[in-house]
């Protein structure tokens, strides 16, 4: 089983623009304005091959898996001095920010919360704020002789519901875009392999065992 590391964050997708991936990455500013082989450069540069001691040869591979062929002479020969137009200064600096072990967590958080949702979403609500009443010589509650409605229970649950239906938009998105983390079987990456998902199963398993 391979282990999570910062160069599955983000991954590139064959053909694919980053931010068409990635959404939240079009709502970074510093990426806002660059074109995609530029972005991809940045990945590349700041997280795929960050560990490389030898700082040409990072600029060298960054470049033949982003731009490939259809850079210029001049701006290889500028990349290659570590020359670097302002723009690509900053995005690198901002991938170099992103922490893949708290948008793991961050991850798990938001797949709870969902789950937490759910159960609370499909509560009987013929028993919701049910109170039931009993004799007073029935000291040990064995039969009851009618019920009666708790409505600040009942007020609580509506007002519950009605927050999770406020939430769910916004806590579908972040599940769908995964916080950069590319966990899908089926998508073939220019990095090589596939994160699968019984690895975050057995993540999670972990985590649920410390608690």
């Amino acid at each position: 089983m391979k282990e999570l590391t910062s160069k599955d964050l983000f991954v590139p997708v064959v053909s694919k623009d980053l931010r068409k991936t990635y959404p939240e990455l079009s709502r970074i500013e510093e990426f806002k304005d660059m074109n995609s082989l530029d972005l991809k450069f940045c990945w590349y540069y700041s997280i795929y091959f960050a560990d490389l001691e030898d700082v040409k040869q990072k600029v060298k591979k960054s470049i033949d898996h982003s731009y490939g062929d259809t850079i210029n002479r001049v701006d290889n020969d500028r990349f290659m001095k570590l020359d670097f137009p302002d723009r690509i200064v900053a995005a690198i600096k901002k991938f170099e920010t992103f922490d893949i072990g708290v948008r793991f967590r961050a991850r798990m958080i938001t797949e709870r919360q969902l789950q937490a949702f759910e159960k609370l979403s499909i509560a009987d609500v013929d028993n919701v704020g049910k109170v039931l009443i009993y004799d007073e010589d029935d000291k040990n509650h064995e039969d009851a002789i009618g019920e009666k409605r708790d409505w600040t229970q009942v007020n609580a649950f509506v007002n519950t519901q009605v927050k999770i239906n406020e939430s769910l938009p916004e806590l579908i998105s972040r599940m769908e875009e995964g916080f950069g983390i590319k966990t899908s079987k089926s998508i073939k990456t220019i990095s090589g392999g596939d994160i699968r998902e019984d690895y975050f199963r057995k993540l999670e398993e972990k985590e649920s065992d410390k608690n």
